[in-house]
């Protein structure tokens, strides 16, 4: 499996929907990524950051 770099755009499920965002960290066994104000809203989140495990993500060409 590719891991994300910093910089690299995933896409990523949640709550049976699909979502893309932005790799600002890469860490062991996940990414921190930057998602859409929108799309933080559509999840419940008060920020637009989340965590994704390695493995639960694919890169965006």
């Amino acid at each position: 499996m590719q891991k994300a770099n910093t910089g690299g755009r995933i896409l990523f499920e949640r709550n049976n929907n699909l979502y893309e965002g932005k790799v600002y960290h890469v860490r062991t066994s996940s990414v921190l990524v930057e998602i859409s104000n929108t799309d933080a809203k559509n999840l419940g989140y008060e920020q637009p950051n989340t965590v994704v495990r390695h493995g639960n993500y694919s890169i965006v060409r």
